[in-house]
């Protein structure tokens, strides 16, 4: 069984939102969030005739806000977007099979609790950061197991799942890439991944011996924490790169949305060097087993 969902290859969007993606979505965010494939979606552009032309505000406002409908100078356009597809018709009939197949499968498994197997392939802390009016708190919410593969009762997943841990399951148990573990936990299908937002019962296969993340060197990792202004895909697969679970209360609207950070404190991915102290780490290592052997 494999996630089509997650594909996103699938469709393009040049809304400005998407920029930072290099305008590549999910078939999950088109399909199913925002139903906008082949239909389109709605967005507002709201402008201010005042402030677009560097003037002040006749109510004495700096920025544009919720108190701005139904002044003369506010602007409220209608903007309908469509993705763009970049498959072929025979391949997004093959796309939407795999999705019709992946449906049923859903039916049969959320919600339910399920035994679970899988190899931990990378471990990564797991941050929500609250928003409202009167500002912003960031906490660790746990971890984050990340398995490119594994069972989920007897179906074989070839793709990506997730288990999140919490803080004091890291401290007793010490998940580390590479680990080898059978679970219980309940699915769910959180923004198109498979994740499992709870687990018990926990037996190692194999224990690995790798570094690990502890609570206190998570913590320290938060408040050095920058966020990321794109989201490219090296920074995603850097052990050092988290997304973090953004919660936005405002006085009429909760939203929710993703951040991705740097944990070693760089804004800006031309800057990274840790690529290149792993890189250069690993061949240091290949050199002194090969003066050894």
């Amino acid at each position: 069984m494999v996630n089509p969902y997650k594909r996103n290859d699938v469709f393009t969007c040049h809304i400005a939102q998407h920029a930072r993606f290099e305008h590549r979505v999910s078939a999950y965010h088109v399909l199913v969030e925002k139903k906008c494939y082949p239909q389109r979606c709605l967005t507002f552009r709201r402008t201010c005739a005042l402030l677009n032309k560097g003037k002040a505000c006749s109510r004495g406002f700096s920025r544009m806000g919720r108190l701005c409908p139904g002044c003369a100078q506010y602007r409220d356009e209608k903007v309908h977007h469509q993705p763009s597809l970049r498959l072929s018709p025979a391949e997004y009939a093959l796309f939407m099979e795999q999705c019709h197949t992946f449906d049923d499968w859903l039916m049969t498994c959320q919600g339910r609790d399920w035994d679970i197997s899988f190899r931990i392939d990378a471990l990564k802390p797991r941050f929500l950061k609250v928003l409202n009016p009167h500002g912003g708190q960031l906490r660790l919410d746990g971890y984050l197991l990340i398995a490119r593969q594994g069972f989920i009762g007897r179906e074989r997943l070839e793709d990506h799942l997730y288990a999140a841990v919490t803080p004091q399951q890291q401290e007793r148990y010490a998940f580390a890439p590479g680990d080898e573990i059978d679970a219980r936990g309940q699915f769910a299908l959180d923004r198109g991944r498979i994740l499992f937002p709870k687990i018990w019962t926990v037996e190692f296969n194999q224990r690995c011996g790798n570094p690990t993340w502890t609570n206190s060197q998570a913590l320290v990792a938060k408040a050095g924490a920058r966020p990321l202004p794109r989201q490219p895909r090296k920074c995603l697969q850097c052990p050092q790169g988290a997304l973090v679970d953004i919660v936005q209360n405002d006085d009429r609207a909760r939203s929710k949305r993703r951040e991705l950070v740097c944990l070693q404190g760089i804004s800006d991915e031309q800057d990274c060097y840790f690529s290149t102290l792993k890189t250069l780490e690993e061949s240091e290592t290949r050199c002194t087993e090969g003066e050894m052997a």
